[in-house]
């Protein structure tokens, strides 16, 4: 080989070497320079939330969430709705801020208007979204307080505790609710609201229009009679003006003895035991004596 060409290719290959030394120290150089600091506390805190960034806590993600609560004297540390009290005690013991207690939540749809009960009196043919829907005259569904059943509650859920049901409005897969509280926010109807897990009833319409209007448009609607409120032994169940409103704290602390009278004396069925929300055959409007 010519001894030229081997003296030329000794010298690139110390070049480089010597240049990718220089570059590599460079790069160090900078890396001190500017290096970000690392809280170990806020990576321990990172670690233990759900990693849902589902903003139930107020921040943006758990990353945000995790910093604040390490670096903020006054940010409690039970505010992962979706870890609830588990995640409150690992943070609590991490940060040395003391542990409050969390409400175990979930959502209830508060509509029974479903195809079998509730009439449509126009067809959408827009945007497959309840917010758009909304816009057109308050949507398609002859009740104009009831769900649109388009799924936009479903679309937000991230923990799948959301889907649509066959009779057309979403059903809540209870022990997958986190209570994170994102469906509330994403319903035009503001048809979902919060309740404690351990509630004893649910109300499943929020009606606010007179009782010839609501028997016109749904047939399970609630008639605004106020029995329930006139009969409840707890006064948990009030009427707040516009609709019917039920304190879960008075109810489950009434005792056993309450023998649920609410539940027994509406017409409209629209108050229910946990768990025993009635699922209607499909039946049609006419048959029912609801017309169009």
């Amino acid at each position: 080989m010519d001894p030229t060409a081997i003296q030329v290719a000794l010298w690139g290959l110390a070049l480089f070497t010597v240049l990718g030394l220089i570059f590599g120290f460079a790069l160090a150089a900078a890396a001190l320079r500017f290096a970000v600091p690392v809280n170990l506390q806020v990576e321990l805190v990172r670690a233990q939330l759900p990693s849902a960034n589902c903003g139930a806590c107020g921040f943006a993600g758990c990353q945000a969430y995790a910093e604040a609560v390490v670096e903020g004297p006054d940010v409690p540390v039970n505010l992962c709705i979706p870890g609830r009290q588990t995640i409150a005690r690992a943070i609590g013991s991490i940060t040395g801020k003391v542990v409050e207690s969390v409400v175990d939540r979930i959502v209830v749809l508060r509509c029974h208007g479903t195809t079998a009960y509730a009439r449509d009196e126009a067809e959408y043919a827009g945007i497959p979204t309840c917010g758009a829907a909304a816009l057109v005259f308050g949507g398609p569904k002859a009740c104009k307080n009831g769900c649109l059943g388009l799924g936009d509650c479903v679309r937000v859920c991230p923990f799948g505790a959301l889907s649509l049901g066959i009779d057309g409005i979403p059903e809540v897969a209870v022990d997958a609710c986190t209570g994170c509280a994102l469906c509330v926010a994403a319903c035009p109807k503001d048809l979902f609201q919060l309740y404690p897990r351990n509630r004893r009833i649910e109300l499943s319409c929020v009606a606010r229009d007179k009782q010839s209007v609501v028997r016109a448009t749904c047939m399970v609607g609630c008639t605004l009679c106020r029995k329930c409120v006139a009969r409840c032994p707890a006064e948990a169940i009030t009427w707040d003006g516009r609709t019917i409103v039920i304190d879960h704290e008075k109810c489950i602390l009434y005792g056993p003895s309450c023998n649920e009278v609410c539940v027994d004396i509406c017409p409209s069925t629209i108050l229910h035991r946990v768990g025993q929300r009635p699922r209607p055959e499909v039946v049609e409007p006419e048959a029912a004596g609801v017309t169009a």
